[in-house]
């Protein structure tokens, strides 16, 4: 309850009772809005005990687990820290290691531009690490050669890749 208040006064909440057919409501009524925020909450807590980021106890007390505080601190998704949690182990090798990165959430939206293909591909013919059947068009196949180019200390030419480049350097610092 005390997180479905809080959200009554966000920008989302407002959003709500000025567009409820956005967000699938049937209606803009404080029933209807209530509903959805309550549902809203509890699918939140549900994956976020999943991921082992929040340990509910009593069925209302929510606590950090070691997971979502990393996560918290360094402003990481928590479907990454699930991906990070489940992947990683003691003798996970560089490629491994680089492959896990690149699946990140946060890499989600280093999108492919029509033509790019062909550049990444020639990025990853000349990178240390190959990777098993690339599909180009993948965002983390670009994030994969975005990295291993700037690893290598290997120059991007295009402006647009070397733009995307800065942007996956800086996410990849911080995870």
């Amino acid at each position: 309850q005390d997180a479905v208040d809080y959200l009554t006064w966000t920008f989302m909440y407002r959003r709500l009772t000025q567009n409820p057919n956005y967000y699938n409501l049937t209606g803009a009524s404080h029933r209807h809005l209530s509903d959805h925020m309550s549902d809203l909450v509890e699918n939140t807590v549900a994956d976020l005990e999943a991921s082992k980021c929040i340990l509910v106890e009593d069925g209302m007390d929510l606590l950090p687990l070691n997971l979502g505080m990393i996560a918290s601190y360094y402003y990481i998704s928590y479907t990454t820290m699930e991906i990070f949690a489940s992947s990683l182990a003691a003798k996970t090798k560089l490629k491994g290691l680089l492959e896990i990165l690149c699946n990140a959430s946060e890499f989600g939206d280093v999108m492919v531009r029509p033509g790019e293909e062909g550049q990444v591909q020639k990025i990853l013919a000349h990178s240390p690490i190959t990777l098993d059947a690339p599909k180009f068009s993948e965002p983390s196949v670009k994030t994969n050669a975005l990295l291993q180019a700037h690893f290598s200390r290997r120059p991007i030419k295009n402006a647009d890749l070397a733009a995307d480049q800065k942007a996956v350097v800086v996410k990849s610092t911080r995870m």
